[in-house]
């Protein structure tokens, strides 16, 4: 057989009969090829035509083949890889975690590119289960909490929780519940970042943003929930962004203010959110946690890639340097928007890193798992989080989803 690559996490042979041999390496090598078996087999039953086929699976060996799809394509634009992945993800429910030119290969028997490389990527929650189609009643039952870090002079990270509606938008209180018909609740976390009092400043600012236009976006997914509905909270975050720019500019004290959001629109079996910075939002369904938004950081994006270890990505001297914010001086920025269908039972976490530094990914999946309520739930996680590294500020909103 002729190699192809041979790499930190796999190498890539090919057979005189054209198919791909690929053995996983490195750390989490079982893991990475249960990942990508799994993903292509579903792949292959959503009929994705663009992906290779799985032929033989050796898990003892952790070693695979699969079909042939083409060479590398390097003179493909970002522009048309970022639309394949796009694609693969609003049609076939598969986010590719590792969205690069290099995964981009051109099949001349196909006619098209294709897309390889599936052992980090995400089978999303709404589409490993069936749609939940009903006209019951929607209930959320949230609870919100945050404490300054040991180390802070003061708290930058902020919550809120807003129910709107035809009248427009109300603030709702730490702890409550709200029926997501005819209104719609949103749930957001922001970690602000920069010298002196603008972290604090600028976390809050954007947070009243989301407010102050929290009804033009309802008005908006009242008529599109989707598609026009993505362009508006997109629109909403840029337009954040701009406004802390500014504001720093004209500002001298405020130099390098900045901020993450995390927010999340919830309407009847629907979730809707925009993200930005290393805040995050997951989602508890079935016994499984998964983490629905990307960090905007290096470092976290090599530890997703299986690069380096839970262990070496928590002690890294760059994990908490942000590739993307809102504000901080960054020219443009690129939200992470997406839609995905909601189930009874479904539990949501938006939390700010001070969250995620005193709990590792295990921890944190069987602190959501408990069958308490949210109030309770975010009471532990916070002092868990806290007793483990308090350092940082720490914020979270837990939300119980439920139908009548």
């Amino acid at each position: 057989m002729k190699d192809l690559k041979d790499g930190i996490r796999s190498r890539v042979r090919i057979d005189f009969k054209g198919h791909v041999h690929k053995t996983f390496k490195g750390h989490g090598k079982a893991e990475r090829c249960e990942n990508e078996v799994r993903i292509l087999k579903a792949l292959e039953t959503r009929s994705c035509p663009h992906v290779p086929r799985l032929l033989e699976h050796h898990p003892e060996e952790h070693y695979i083949v699969t079909t042939n799809c083409g060479q590398s394509a390097p003179d493909i634009s970002r522009a048309k890889s970022d639309a394949l992945f796009a694609n693969l993800e609003r049609e076939y429910g598969v986010r590719h975690d590792d969205p690069e030119p290099r995964n981009v290969t051109y099949c001349p028997r196909l006619g098209r590119f294709c897309l390889i490389d599936f052992e980090l990527a995400t089978l999303l929650p709404d589409r490993t289960e069936p749609v939940h189609r009903t006209r019951g009643i929607w209930r959320v039952a949230w609870s919100s909490r945050s404490e300054g870090g040991s180390m802070r002079k003061s708290n930058d990270d902020a919550f809120i929780a807003l129910e709107v509606g035809a009248r427009g938008a109300s603030r709702h209180e730490a702890h409550g519940e709200a029926l997501l018909q005819p209104s719609h609740l949103v749930l957001a976390v922001s970690d602000g970042m920069g010298g002196g009092s603008a972290g604090e400043l600028a976390s809050r600012l954007v947070l009243a943003w989301v407010k102050r236009h929290s009804h033009e976006l309802y008005e908006t997914l009242q008529k599109s929930p989707r598609d026009l509905g993505a362009t508006a909270l997109s629109r909403l975050m840029r337009d954040a962004h701009n406004g802390l720019n500014k504001l720093a500019e004209a500002e001298a004290s405020l130099g390098g203010m900045g901020a993450t959001l995390t927010l999340a629109w919830l309407t009847p079996g629907e979730l809707s959110f925009g993200h930005i910075g290393d805040s995050r939002l997951y989602l508890h369904r079935s016994g499984k946690t998964t983490q629905l938004t990307k960090d905007h950081s290096h470092v976290w994006a090599e530890w997703k890639r299986g690069e380096i270890s839970e262990y070496v990505y928590r002690t890294h001297p760059r994990r908490s340097a942000l590739s993307d914010a809102l504000g901080g001086g960054h020219r443009d920025v690129r939200p992470q928007i997406e839609s995905h269908s909601l189930l009874p039972g479904d539990r949501l976490m938006l939390c700010t890193d001070g969250i995620t530094d005193g709990l590792w990914e295990k921890g944190l999946s069987a602190e959501l798992a408990c069958s308490e309520g949210a109030t309770r739930c975010s009471s532990r996680l916070l002092e868990r989080a806290r007793d483990n590294s308090g350092s940082d500020d720490a914020t979270l909103i837990i939300a119980d989803i439920a139908e009548l």
